[in-house]
């Protein structure tokens, strides 16, 4: 199953899918071609309790904090550019 988002989109995967035990978050898009400065996107995930509250600090995956505690989240990398094809970041 594919879901693209646009910015402001968001989809209930336990809703979608409730079947599902496994999922990759990627992010892809071009460099600059036009005047301006260059962007980045970085990806990250909150894990979150049943109460809906990130259960630790060591809870947000990012670039800089790329697994959770238990490995069950990992992020496998920063890309700056935007360069190739596919995902950027996963």
């Amino acid at each position: 199953m594919a879901v693209s988002l646009q910015k402001g989109g968001n989809v209930s995967l336990s809703k979608e899918a409730p079947g599902l035990s496994k999922i990759t978050v990627g992010l892809g898009w071009d460099p600059r071609v036009t005047d301006g400065t260059d962007f980045d996107l970085d990806a990250s995930v909150f894990v979150c309790g049943e109460d809906g509250k990130v259960l630790s600090d060591s809870h947000f995956i990012f670039y800089n904090n790329a697994k959770s505690p238990d490995g069950s989240v990992e992020h496998t990398g920063d890309n700056r550019t935007g360069t190739g094809d596919g995902d950027d970041e996963q």
